[in-house]
């Protein structure tokens, strides 16, 4: 394994707790970027000894086994590792509308009410926690670039896929199809359909991808029926499990 590597986190559907949510890392000499942070991560992050040294963390969209954890990321942050002004995790998110909604819908009732070390009452914002970048291209010293996508997934959400410069490409939770130019594939599935879908089938992936994309296509977002598939045999470099590696110096 190179110094550039992709870790996962959790591979699991947001109610599958067995294999966690669905998130990675990527590690290049002193930065490690963290993509997504549902409300398993933090704990199998402070687990594997590896909470304290995030750097940067990209957000993809606001359900909660996406963003879930990012509450209890951000105080321990705060509160236990004392990160603060420059020592502060870099947060990257699309659009300053997404930021507003992340702020105002999903973290401003447990974030914005805080004390100092001498007791003063403070009300605070998301940039207390995070040093906020808005912009859909993220350029991070020693990793590969990354570009936000816009994806198909719950109908007036926004939500986005992430795109690597060295050829990995995410789905994020998504309807679509895959990018045949990537070298390297994580794809969100399910194991059923109906016309209210979210994510793309796994019957659909199977017959509609040609054998040489599914062949580099790793799938992720593993929900029920996940044991009773063979993806290999069908044609897929497999599922994703938990703590897989993947080196980034060899594509």
């Amino acid at each position: 394994m190179g110094n550039k590597y992709l870790e996962w986190i959790g591979t699991g559907s947001g109610l599958n707790f067995t294999l966690g949510n669905t998130s990675f890392l990527i590690k290049g000499g002193e930065r490690i970027l963290l993509v997504d942070c549902g409300y398993t991560v933090p704990l199998e992050l402070m687990k594997s000894g590896q909470l304290k040294d995030i750097t940067d963390v990209i957000l993809t969209h606001t359900h909660a086994d996406h963003i879930g954890g990012i509450e209890g990321f951000a105080y321990m942050n705060y509160f236990a590792f004392k990160k603060r002004e420059d020592q502060r995790p870099n947060l990257y998110i699309a659009t300053e509308k997404f930021a507003q909604r992340l702020w105002n819908n999903s973290l401003k009732g447990g974030l914005e009410k805080i004390q100092d070390e001498e007791n003063i009452p403070q009300n605070v914002t998301l940039d207390t926690y995070f040093k906020i970048h808005i912009g859909k291209q993220i350029d991070i010293l020693g990793l590969p670039t990354a570009t936000l996508f816009p994806a198909s997934h719950v109908q007036g959400m926004e939500n986005y896929g992430v795109s690597f410069d060295n050829g990995v490409w995410y789905s994020g939770d998504s309807l679509d199809l895959p990018k045949n130019n990537s070298k390297l594939i994580f794809q969100d599935c399910q194991f059923y359909e109906t016309i209210a879908d979210v994510h793309v089938s796994y019957n659909r992936l199977k017959q509609e991808l040609s054998p040489d994309v599914k062949a580099k296509t790793y799938l992720v977002h593993l929900g029920g029926g996940w044991e009773q598939k063979n993806p290999k045999a069908d044609g897929f470099a497999g599922f994703v499990m938990p703590k897989q590696r993947f080196d980034l110096e060899s594509l």
